[in-house]
């Protein structure tokens, strides 16, 4: 397990993941654009820019269609957008330089990552059970519910859980080894004998997101890119 997750996903993954996230912006960008719209143009190519970010960032559709699925949904990627924020700083620190320039202590810095990243893990978690829950609970949605979407909802909520055992189990794992476990993954020297890697959590963790991460340009998930194509296509003239 140390050497799939230390030696052989971390370098497999982003190839394949790069690879078939060219071949679907290539797609998409081959797309004719059609005959008739699904939504009134916009008067201009500036409006109708500013109509994608408002549902890229806001979902305005989503909004006007379902008030409350809405309000799930927008919970669960702001959240989201939190914990990347978080786990960058993880790996490079470069937030903490920020802080730091801004004149936060160390510790003030530690606490507010440490409170902040704790509710985002269970903030984010709720959201997702809401999510996953609002597929069985409501008959129109299930209708439409395939078994590839409980498995990204199950398998996003897996590495959330994992990720917050890592956080409020009573060993605490040390966020240095993450930083150290990449470090030695980007220079090629020797990930898999990695100490991060001697906590069962993390192996379980990183295993998980890697499996997640392979899915994104094969399923639903990369609708947070294909919106800038597909949007932008059916609001044409």
């Amino acid at each position: 397990m140390k050497l799939l997750v230390g030696g052989i996903l971390p370098y497999v993954v982003p190839v394949v993941f790069v690879a078939a996230l060219a071949y679907k912006i290539r797609a998409w960008m081959s797309l004719a654009s059609p005959a008739m719209t699904l939504f009134p143009a916009c008067a201009d190519g500036q409006a109708n820019c500013i109509n994608t970010a408002q549902e890229a960032v806001f979902f305005k559709s989503l909004f006007q269609g379902d008030k409350v699925l809405w309000a799930f949904a927008w919970a669960f990627h702001a959240v989201l957008l939190l914990v990347f924020i978080g786990h960058f700083r993880v790996l490079s620190g470069a937030p903490d330089a920020l802080l730091r320039t801004a004149g936060m202590s160390e510790g003030a810095i530690q606490a507010m990552s440490s409170g902040a990243g704790g509710a985002a893990g269970v903030v984010i978690l709720i959201a997702t059970v809401l999510l996953l829950a609002r597929r069985f609970a409501i008959p129109r949605v299930a209708e439409i519910t395939g078994p590839a979407d409980y498995l990204i909802l199950a398998l996003i909520a897996a590495v959330i859980i994992t990720g917050n055992m890592m956080r409020f189990g009573s060993e605490h794992f040390d966020l240095a080894l993450t930083r150290e476990f990449f470090a030695a993954v980007a220079t090629f020297s020797g990930p898999a004998q990695a100490k991060a890697l001697e906590n069962g959590a993390f192996v379980v963790h990183m295993l998980l997101a890697f499996m997640l991460i392979l899915m994104i340009p094969f399923s639903k998930l990369l609708h947070f890119g294909g919106i800038f194509f597909t949007h932008q296509l059916i609001r044409k003239n």
